[in-house]
């Protein structure tokens, strides 16, 4: 008996086959309802889980009305700070700033906020936002470039002016625009 001859028989072999499949488990499997209680409730013995972190702690403050804006705003603290207010102004860039943004400024200010050097050095930046546009090549990229001055004692004394070029992204944010991505390249 050939199948062209009996599609019918072959398409109800095709549905028996699904069916004792579908009805397979593993039994070793974990259980889910059991697993999702367990996780819920934790291990006998085990503290508690703690409870996620709020949203408010995802969301930026000072969100800017324009991507532009947003750009501008954060670029300016981020080239104008001296060795005594560092670890404050990336802090605060952390603040008006999500995703990867966040999280560089946020280990940026861990990091200064240890690091002697710069009070030794007397460090300090100033600069200027000379240009800022979309990247034409790539949606979503803007090409920032700042011309700044370093400042301090020992190997920064003396340093000329120069320009740097950031790459960008902002994101959407409820009630405007914050920085998502910021990407230094000189």
């Amino acid at each position: 008996m050939s199948a062209r001859r009996h599609p019918s028989l072959c398409v109800v072999v095709a549905l028996l086959a699904a069916l004792m499949l579908g009805g397979c488990s593993n039994p070793d499997a974990p259980d889910a309802a059991r697993v999702s209680e367990e996780a819920r409730v934790g291990s006998p013995g085990e503290p508690s889980a703690p409870p996620p972190p709020a949203p408010a702690g995802f969301t930026a403050v000072a969100v800017q009305p324009s991507a532009v804006q947003a750009l501008s705003a954060f670029a300016l603290l981020y080239v104008n700070w001296s060795y005594r207010d560092l670890t404050r102004e990336q802090r605060t860039l952390a603040a008006i700033s999500v995703g990867a943004a966040r999280t560089a400024e946020s280990q940026a200010a861990a990091s200064s906020a240890a690091d002697r050097t710069l009070s030794a050095a007397q460090l300090a930046n100033s600069g200027t936002v000379v240009s800022l546009a979309r990247d034409r090549t790539q949606p979503g990229l803007w090409v920032i470039v700042t011309r700044e001055q370093t400042s301090g004692s020992g190997d920064y004394e003396g340093l000329p002016a120069a320009y740097h070029v950031t790459l960008a992204r902002v994101a959407g944010v409820p009630g405007g625009y914050a920085v998502s991505e910021w990407l230094p390249q000189s």
